[in-house]
């Protein structure tokens, strides 16, 4: 089975993009995309950072306004995890400096943080690929049919 899934490199550290699937105890499954932030250096740990098919949508919007007229976007969310609230924030945002611009994702969750540079052209792919994924995984698993009742006629 072929799953679409883009993956950004940069120096250091990248970020894949891909379907991914709520799954919860008592409700039907559920389709979601996820950007997993990573290092390249080995044993590094990886982020991810999951949003509904309407987020994931809402991205491509915010990643196209930071594409035309600069600046920074962002988008918090927060979880239950084992020790508590965690909190994570995804950054989108154009730059400028020491001669050098283009565009980056920075994920943060506590301290660590992920920051991945990425030229226009990629900026723009991966805002495109968003907006396919909130299309494709705007769905939710039908439930299993109910057993019939009855004599057979």
């Amino acid at each position: 089975m072929k799953v679409p899934q883009v993956t950004i490199y940069a120096k250091q550290a990248g970020v894949e993009i891909a379907p991914y699937v709520k799954r919860s105890d008592g409700r039907p499954d559920e389709g979601r995309v996820a950007l997993r932030f990573f290092r390249l250096e080995g044993g590094a740990s990886g982020l991810r950072f999951v949003v509904e098919p309407a987020e994931a949508f809402e991205l491509y919007c915010r990643m196209r306004k930071v594409h035309k007229d600069g600046g920074k976007e962002s988008v918090s969310h927060s979880f239950a995890g084992p020790e508590g609230e965690v909190q994570s924030r995804l950054t989108l945002e154009s730059y400028s400096r020491a001669g050098k611009s283009g565009y980056a994702l920075t994920l943060q969750r506590g301290s660590e943080s992920i920051n991945v540079p990425i030229a226009g052209e990629r900026f723009l792919y991966a805002a495109e690929f968003l907006r396919h994924l909130a299309l494709s995984e705007a769905w939710v698993a039908a439930p299993p049919p109910a057993p019939l009742t009855g004599r057979p006629a």
